[in-house]
């Protein structure tokens, strides 16, 4: 009987073995199910807050009335998460610099956490889309500061799970975040050293960015159209000439409101622009003045009779009849308004040829860039 007893023992224990690897694995593969859960709700929730940034930006750059301007945060209804709608202003402020994400206002998704609730979102009270925050270029203070840093545009909040004595559902920020926002300028939003909370930010330099590059292209199109029902580039205005004074001979300068005098003329023409795609320059209370963007926004052509001739040029790329440069902020040293070109641009954007009246400025752009010390934009 002894034989028996030991198969019988033997098959127990295998039988034993193999429950404890079958356990083991079964361990193993729930882990793996639930990192890989994790895995995705983070990426989930990056994604989300990606699309929110971007959907801002966008916003900033498509807008008619002032291209640079943010919406109101979005409030959350006492009996539901509320539209998604931003807020209308309040007299010439936001209700509140801080609120849901107005997630239906910029057309996406809705973007959410974990628990189904909106993704939060705080706005630069002088980025706001209203005339009283003008001028919005990219030199305006946004008034948002990031634990200490300065030139904040936007945040995009996403709660972690509540902590003590935070209730939820609420309208009440302090129930879903872990940070103050302070009365002084700037606003300084100041993440407490429990928080869980994730925030992404968008600084000035990155939103306007986007805008400057939009700017360029208008102003390329505008003059591009320009010349083709003419037959020439409008002389630009010069660093050394009168605020907007066309200055014959000058092949780099700002955008002219007036031509010299031609053809027996006593004194110089105002501007007269020759196609509809350069109806925002003339617009007194449009986004092009009230921006005061004609400070940092420069162009150059090759030849003023021969918007064809293309001869300016720009590493990797073709020769080009027409370049517009946007400054982007001003960086260290930097003077504004300036009587220098280096007050403005970078680099060999900078070239001490294109100060004074530019009859002969140098023909070499660089690529944009956005660095610390290079942050121009270029359209071509």
């Amino acid at each position: 009987m002894r034989p028996l007893a030991q198969h019988q023992n033997g098959s127990v224990a295998y039988a034993l073995l193999f429950g404890l690897l079958g356990f083991g694995g079964y361990l193993a593969y729930a882990q793996g199910a639930a990192s890989h859960a994790r895995l995705e709700s983070m990426r989930a929730q990056h994604a989300a807050m990606a699309m929110a940034r971007e959907a801002l930006i966008a916003r900033a750059v498509n807008d008619a009335n002032r291209p640079g301007s943010l919406p109101c945060p979005a409030q959350r209804s006492a009996s539901g998460p509320g539209d998604g709608r931003a807020e209308l202003l309040t007299g010439q402020h936001c209700p509140s610099l801080i609120g849901r994400l107005p997630w239906s206002t910029l057309d996406i998704p809705q973007p959410v956490d974990d628990n189904l609730n909106t993704l939060w979102y705080v706005i630069a009270p002088g980025l706001r889309d209203h005339r009283s925050a003008s001028p919005i270029n990219s030199d305006t203070p946004t008034g948002l500061s990031l634990n200490g840093k300065d030139d904040i545009a936007a945040l995009i909040i996403r709660p972690g799970p509540p902590l003590p004595g935070q209730r939820r559902p609420s309208n009440d920020p302090a129930d879903y975040l872990e940070a103050s926002l302070s009365h002084d300028n700037p606003r300084d939003f100041r993440s407490a050293p429990e928080s869980n909370d994730s925030i992404l930010s968008i600084s000035r330099s990155s939103l306007m960015a986007a805008v400057e590059l939009r700017i360029a292209h208008r102003l390329r199109d505008c003059l591009n159209a320009h010349a083709r029902q003419t037959g020439r580039y409008p002389w630009p205005a010069p660093l050394a000439a009168g605020i907007g004074e066309g200055f014959a001979g000058s092949r780099f300068g700002r955008v002219p409101t007036s031509q010299p005098a031609e053809g027996g003329e006593e004194r110089p023409s105002g501007m007269l622009w020759a196609s509809p795609a350069c109806d925002f320059l003339t617009d007194e209370n449009g986004w092009w003045h009230e921006g005061q963007w004609s400070e940092s926004v420069f162009y150059q052509f090759a030849d003023p009779l021969r918007p064809d001739l293309a001869g300016l040029h720009i590493p990797g790329q073709t020769a080009r009849p027409l370049v517009v440069i946007v400054a982007g902020a001003r960086i260290g040293a930097q003077q504004r308004p300036g009587g220098d070109i280096a007050d403005y641009l970078e680099g060999r954007n900078a070239a001490p040829s294109r100060n004074g009246n530019a009859e002969t400025p140098a023909h070499t752009f660089d690529m944009p860039q956005r660095r610390a010390d290079h942050n121009d934009q270029i359209a071509y």
